[in-house]
């Protein structure tokens, strides 16, 4: 077997698998360890593969966790119009979770129900909803994640166990309704499952550019939420897989509001 075509055989196996160890293909593929750790050096420095103790993995998978303010200019119109829906399903006198996000700050800011009490550990969702009336606001504790004012850790997660509300909306890097919720880092898991469990019911916001993908750290399987809002630009095999799985799935229309704001 050439080198290239042996190379080519190991990428596949990353892309499909997510991550592989040396040992396995080197089995599979009939060649020495050594081989195998050539090959993956080799595809590493041709940025395809990053290695890992004893094996590689898909480097797609590695989502980034972005700034604050580069994530507010990603799909703007679908975030505002995932918040118009996520706000329009609150109703007065109900508690709340906000998880840290973008999207899930445009939930805050189209909030009208009153009186309500919201629990967030985003530092930009609560200074947006610190002075309005009529709304009760508890921030988890934590420690502040720069750039992304987040609040994570220990104590966010142990607030969050003590408390119970009607409804939590989590942000999500991924979801893919075969292989569950996934996050850019393992510090956030603990602390959006925490959330799951604090609510009665929950949902996941993301823009449609976010279905069916994966991430690094899974938070949960896509049937431990209640739903999924997401808008029309949804791929619509995921948005059909996700119903079939029993949830709920709010499609808001993004194309309707990017009309609106042009004029």
């Amino acid at each position: 077997m050439l080198a290239a075509e042996r190379r080519n055989r190991v990428l596949v196996q990353v892309r499909s698998r997510g991550k592989v160890q040396v040992n396995e293909l080197s089995r599979e593929l009939g060649v020495s360890a050594m081989t195998v750790r050539r090959d993956l050096a080799w595809l590493e420095r041709s940025g395809l593969v990053q290695r890992t103790h004893g094996g590689a993995l898909d480097p797609r998978l590695l989502a980034e966790e972005v700034p604050l303010r580069r994530k507010s200019t990603r799909h703007p119109d679908e975030k505002r119009a995932i918040g118009r829906v996520a706000a329009s399903l609150v109703e007065a006198g109900q508690t709340l979770v906000l998880d840290a996000g973008s999207t899930v700050l445009e939930a805050a800011r189209a909030l009208e129900a009153r009186p309500l009490t919201v629990v967030t550990n985003d530092l930009v969702t609560a200074l947006e909803l610190a002075d309005r009336p009529g709304v009760t606001l508890y921030c988890t504790g934590g420690q502040v994640r720069p750039q992304v004012y987040s609040l994570q850790g220990s104590h966010a997660e142990a607030f969050l166990t003590g408390i119970q509300v009607h409804v939590a909306f989590l942000g999500a890097d991924g979801v893919d309704p075969d292989l569950g919720l996934f996050t850019t880092n393992l510090e956030k898991v603990a602390v959006k499952r925490a959330m799951i469990r604090a609510a009665t019911r929950s949902y996941v916001l993301v823009d449609a550019a976010k279905l069916g993908t994966k991430g690094f750290a899974r938070v949960a399987a896509v049937t431990e939420v209640m739903g999924v809002i997401t808008t029309d630009r949804a791929p619509a095999p995921v948005v059909e897989a996700l119903r079939e799985k029993g949830l709920e799935v709010l499609l808001a229309r993004a194309s309707q509001v990017r009309e609106g704001e042009a004029g």
